[in-house]
């Protein structure tokens, strides 16, 4: 029998998953069902408080001072994404941390900072 990605086996029964369905399908249905998984894996944005934010700029400045590798977590468009590199500085102006990721200096705006972790 010819293995197929949408092949699982589930106790004795080889299932296909939802492929088996996809003939009786509607255009909307597929629609509705994609936006269905996109929303399901939506992230609401994190509420900070003054506290987790005062703790977030103490680690930057000692992440700046130290000159360590950080892993920062920023929350965009309902998903979290992660970078990682040592901190270079702020632009207070544009509100924007600038960091060195081993290929060039990029900046995240602090609004979506989330955490930032030190890596040792």
């Amino acid at each position: 029998m010819k293995i197929n990605k949408h092949m699982r086996q589930v106790g004795e029964i080889k299932d296909r998953g939802i492929i088996k369905w996809q003939g009786m399908f509607l255009t909307e249905h597929v629609e509705m069902i994609k936006a269905w998984r996109e929303e399901e894996t939506k992230v609401p944005k994190p509420d900070l408080t003054e506290v987790d934010l005062q703790l977030l700029q103490e680690e930057l400045e000692i992440a700046m001072k130290r000159r360590c590798v950080v892993q920062i977590q920023t929350w965009k468009d309902a998903k979290f994404y992660y970078h990682e590199g040592i901190v270079e500085g702020m632009d207070f102006r544009t509100k924007v941390i600038i960091y060195n990721d081993s290929v060039k200096n990029r900046r995240i705006p602090v609004g979506e900072i989330v955490s930032i972790t030190m890596i040792e």
